[in-house]
């Protein structure tokens, strides 16, 4: 019976350790996500306007559609508002994207996604 109870608290005192250890390796470990923070001082007109580029070519396409107020006071539907730019990098049109959903955020966007082509 002896020999039991060292044999159970051999193995509770190895699960204890590769729990401990399985935390702590888990706290340690950055994400990519969280390392990836959308940049928010990119302004509304960044990017350059273009068309659509051939795929393969490795440009960063964003593209967003959707609602915003009207610029007169009398009407009572929202603007549609359609921007289609490319960009050197994925950050940057990332960043893009969020100034675009802070500004017109009358309603859910139709589109709003970073591409490269």
């Amino acid at each position: 019976m002896p020999f039991m109870s060292l044999n159970f608290l051999s193995k509770s005192g190895l699960r204890l350790c590769v729990s401990a250890f399985s935390i702590l390796a888990l706290t340690t470990i950055s994400t990519p996500q969280a390392e990836a923070a959308v940049r928010k001082n990119v302004s509304e007109y960044a990017g350059q306007r273009c068309n659509p580029p051939p795929r393969g070519s490795g440009v960063i396409v964003g593209i967003f559609q959707g609602l915003g107020e009207s610029a007169f006071v009398s009407s009572d539907y929202p603007e549609v508002i359609s921007r289609y730019r490319c960009f050197p990098s994925l950050e940057e049109c990332k960043g893009w994207l969020y100034t675009m959903q802070s500004l017109y955020s009358a309603g859910l966007p139709r589109a709003a996604k970073c591409l490269k082509r």
